[in-house]
């Protein structure tokens, strides 16, 4: 960190200290004219880039705010803000918290049913957004939020955000300004501590806005940690691989935070391109990332550029030459994705944290070796980790979250919270092991944690699969359930059941899963980055999940389509091509999402790939997507 910057982050964070640490006060340092004419978002417009300084978006918050005050009054009541990332959601943000109201920041990936009741819990009468919303509320659009007329109102102090779905309770935690100032606080300490995370490129650092600031990695990591020090947060136009890829290279991104769905898609689209040279090309790629790693590890800094240099037909392009820091969050990441993003010389730190206690640790190590280990470091100065009786990973602090509802209903809370993850620490580092309620009792008596037999098993060919305790026979075993395309051919299920049989065999006996089941339906609820284990044992239990013992599995084929024609057989090789899947395992009436396991990044590339492939002006923009070969080909041909 260069002498300027380090003035700067000082300064600001000093003035943070000194002030009575609510939103006003980070709104006053953030929109102040210390880092006004600062670049404060990019966007892509076509071949155009746009960019909107800290004083550009003040103006838009200081006249939506009027407006909204205008409008609806200073309430001091909760508002809804409905909206992915995008220039106005900054706006509606602090628009909503000076017009005296205070901002429910809306999931907008969770089932409408869960985001109805937690707004209905909250009193919610009012929504801002774009465009449109499905919640039963009066909507306000935020660009149509104008108006230059003085207004007095209190400027608010407590925001409320939404825990993910995995359990589809109404959790909602609440923020006051004085938390949100730690949290933004403990970002002075992780400058100082790593060489890696304030890196700038040419004078300049880009934060791509990946994670939705719905989130709290989102909120606090990718919004509050760079805009409240004057830095620039680069918007994209979808989530498609190549919009991600090539937003980074021509907007030079140097930070990309994110959750390990995107880490594992990119790592799978790489050793794809790189399977596809042949053999030898696949030996020569695994030396030289053996190579790089090795020269980091002794030169961190220099490394990461040579890095980029023997590895240029890949970094060249995947995020270009930019990138200086990447941290991934939210949920277990792979070791190879981590061995594998660190030696192409993007450094990827694994952090931790939860919507009740934000962003808590991150790895800071500056060397592959220490990345690699798969630990989330140190806990922040805002906050203590110890670790309980049970093993389960202890946080207190004054960055937690001040209040907690689950289904409407306060939650109170001791001095210390128990995330419910275990955790060990060792040689200086803390390490999260599993879930504490996903134990299962073994034959002996100790408790067996499924995340581990699950990195375990090869279970390829699998759209999802999760190890946990089912009962049977009154008694509770563990069992692995499988979800799998209704279409794989029998040959491909018959192969995977080997293989898992193969790998849970070589585990010692105690340990090994018992029963073992496949299904067709969804593990867990669509909006969740995981699975997890008590939802799906929930819906289990309400037979909302059908399981078939391996035995019994059988697979099905096509009916009444015709896979031969030109353009299914078009479509079937793109959609082939971007999932790395066969062909035969592609049904007529396969969801893309739901059944052939496609993320949303892989979507998005299907459905570009689609477009170009039969020149559907607006295909990409459709709001409607078709999911299935047989509903592509359809429209297809009445589009063509």
């Amino acid at each position: 960190m260069n002498r300027k910057l380090r003035k700067f982050v000082e300064y600001n964070s000093v003035t943070l200290e000194k002030s009575d640490r609510t939103f006003e006060a980070i709104y006053g340092v953030m929109f102040g004219d210390g880092q006004k004419d600062n670049v404060m978002a990019e966007e892509s417009t076509g071949y155009r880039v746009k960019q909107y300084t800290y004083s550009d978006i003040k103006a838009m918050i200081e006249s939506a705010s009027s407006a909204l005050y205008e409008k609806i009054g200073s309430t001091h009541a909760f508002v809804a803000l409905e909206m992915e990332n995008r220039v106005e959601w900054i706006v509606a943000f602090w628009a909503i918290l000076k017009s005296g109201n205070k901002p429910y920041l809306v999931n907008c990936r969770h089932p409408k049913q869960l985001s109805c009741g937690i707004v209905e819990s909250l009193g919610i009468k009012y929504v801002v957004g774009v465009g449109k919303t499905e919640l039963p509320l009066e909507f306000i659009d935020v660009t149509e939020l104008k108006s230059d007329k003085p207004f007095n109102a209190d400027f608010e102090n407590e925001i409320a955000l939404s825990t993910s779905a995995t359990t589809m309770k109404e959790t909602v935690c609440f923020y006051t300004g004085r938390e949100i100032s730690s949290q933004i606080l403990n970002a002075r300490t992780i400058l100082k501590q790593s060489k890696l995370i304030p890196a700038h490129v040419n004078g300049s650092l880009k934060q791509l806005a990946f994670l939705p600031f719905y989130h709290i990695f989102g909120l606090i990591a990718v919004y509050f940690w760079f805009t409240y020090y004057g830095r620039c947060i680069v918007f994209l136009r979808d989530y498609s691989s190549d919009s991600i890829l090539r937003t980074c290279r021509n907007h030079g991104v140097t930070h990309v935070f994110a959750v390990p769905m995107l880490w594992h898609t990119m790592e799978k689209e790489v050793r794809k391109a790189v399977r596809s040279r042949g053999e030898a090309a696949e030996k020569k790629f695994e030396k030289g990332l053996a190579i790089c790693e090795k020269i980091q590890n002794v030169f961190p800094m220099l490394g990461i550029r040579i890095s980029h240099i023997i590895l240029r037909e890949i970094t060249g392009s995947l995020f270009g030459n930019s990138i200086r820091c990447c941290i991934s969050g939210g949920s277990y990441i792979n070791d190879s994705a981590l061995k594998l993003f660190n030696a192409l010389g993007y450094p990827l730190h694994n952090g931790y944290g939860m919507s009740e206690i934000g962003i808590t640790s991150v790895e800071l190590g500056s060397r592959p070796k220490d990345r690699n280990m798969n630990s989330v470091g140190l806990p922040f100065d805002s906050v203590e980790y110890r670790i309980s009786e049970k093993g389960t990973l202890l946080v207190k602090g004054d960055s937690i979250c001040s209040k907690m509802t689950v289904n409407g209903e306060t939650v109170p809370r001791g001095e210390w919270f128990d995330t419910g993850d275990v955790a060990k620490y060792v040689d200086g580092r803390y390490y999260i092991i599993g879930r504490l309620g996903d134990a299962v009792i073994g034959e002996n008596g100790e408790n067996i944690n499924p995340d581990v037999i699950e990195q375990s098993l090869d279970i390829s060919d699998a759209e999802a699969f999760c190890v946990l305790g089912l009962e049977h026979d009154g008694s509770e075993e563990l069992s692995l359930v499988v979800k799998i395309n209704r279409y794989l051919p029998s040959d491909r299920i018959a192969s995977m059941i080997s293989r898992i049989y193969s790998s849970n065999d070589a585990l010692p006996m105690a340990t090994r899963v018992k029963r073992f089941y496949m299904t067709y339906d969804d593990l867990c609820a669509k909006t969740a980055v995981k699975v997890g284990r008590a939802y799906l044992k929930k819906i289990i239990g309400e037979g909302k999940v059908a399981l078939i013992p391996f035995s019994e599995i059988k697979a099905s084929d096509n009916v009444g389509f015709d896979a031969e024609s030109t353009v299914a057989k078009a479509v079937i090789k793109i959609i082939a091509d971007n999932l790395d899947i066969e062909k035969d395992s592609i049904g007529a009436d396969s969801h893309i999402v739901h059944d052939l396991g496609a993320t949303s990044l892989q979507y998005f590339n299907i459905v570009s790939d689609i477009a170009k492939e039969f020149s559907l002006t607006g295909y990409s923009e459709n709001d409607s997507f078709c999911y299935t070969l047989r509903d592509i080909c359809d429209y297809i041909e009445r589009h063509i």
